[in-house]
């Protein structure tokens, strides 16, 4: 999900991409002048988007994203609907990302005492830790035990989720979002780009967001089947592009885990598969 704001002139637009869910399920219809970015493939659900939008077209602008284009289409979509200005500012949600109230007056704090920064990080926690910032360990990103650990690193030590990332808008004039990365390592790719750019990254550890686990919940073997399959071409695009090393050993433990879980050997056949 993508919000955006002119923090200077407190304009509000916003942009929501959806998948599989409902418009008027999501809580932020509260806010007016919205993008809404439909990435849904249930038809029922995208035939009741359609409708819902055709009832409040005053409120918002509905994208048809045509099926599940992926978040970095998704997200490059938006942006150029928006057309954000060079001192504009866009900032992006997950759906699943629960935040503060006054997260507004906090950016707009933390701008206006660090006008240079580029991209403005929040602190994301989840069940296991602090996910966001996460600290890179060769090519792998891992969670912090705890906040206090942010300060005692330096900037390049850390990628950032896209989650409640405070975007300038001149920042998109430099760099996008790859679309060639569907799901996985889209927010990751992004800060590697936005450092080869040298763009200045901030943490503004007065935001901190909840993350909730999607992982909780028991799948079925497809749904796990298949989100390994993204999982397994995302990290292969993300680690030959950045890395030029093979990364399967990075996926060999989750091959593992969901090879026992499900009694079956399919899924170390997929990482290792030929392609």
């Amino acid at each position: 999900m993508i919000f955006y704001r002119d923090i200077f002139l407190m304009k509000f637009n916003q942009t929501l991409v959806i998948y599989n869910k409902k418009i008027e399920d999501c809580f932020l219809l509260r806010f007016n002048d919205m993008y809404i970015c439909d990435n849904s493939t249930d038809d029922n659900i995208k035939e009741c988007n359609v409708h819902y939008a055709s009832l409040n077209y005053d409120k918002f602008v509905y994208i048809d994203m045509q099926g599940n284009m992926g978040l970095a289409k998704a997200y490059n979509k938006a942006i150029d609907v928006i057309k954000p200005g060079q001192d504009d500012y866009i900032i992006i949600f997950d759906q699943d990302t629960h935040f503060c109230a006054d997260i507004f007056d906090r950016y707009i704090k933390y701008i206006e005492e660090n006008p240079h920064i580029d991209i403005v990080c929040p602190v994301v926690i989840d069940s296991v830790g602090v996910m966001s910032p996460s600290l890179i360990l060769g090519m792998k990103y891992t969670h912090l035990s705890s906040i206090k650990e942010i300060g005692n690193k330096k900037i390049n030590d850390f990628s950032f989720i896209n989650s409640g990332m405070c975007i300038k808008g001149a920042v998109f004039s430099k760099i996008k979002y790859d679309e060639h990365l569907f799901l996985d390592f889209v927010d990751h790719d992004f800060i590697i780009k936005a450092k080869t750019e040298e763009l200045e990254i901030g943490i503004c550890d007065e935001i901190i967001l909840h993350q909730e686990f999607s992982g909780v919940t028991k799948n079925s073997f497809e749904q796990d089947f298949t989100r390994f399959q993204i999982y397994a071409k995302d990290s292969k695009v993300f680690y030959q592009k950045n890395y030029k090393k093979d990364y399967r050993f990075i996926l060999l433990k989750r091959a593992l885990k969901l090879c026992f879980i499900h009694k079956r050997i399919v899924f170390l056949k997929e990482l290792f598969k030929k392609n």
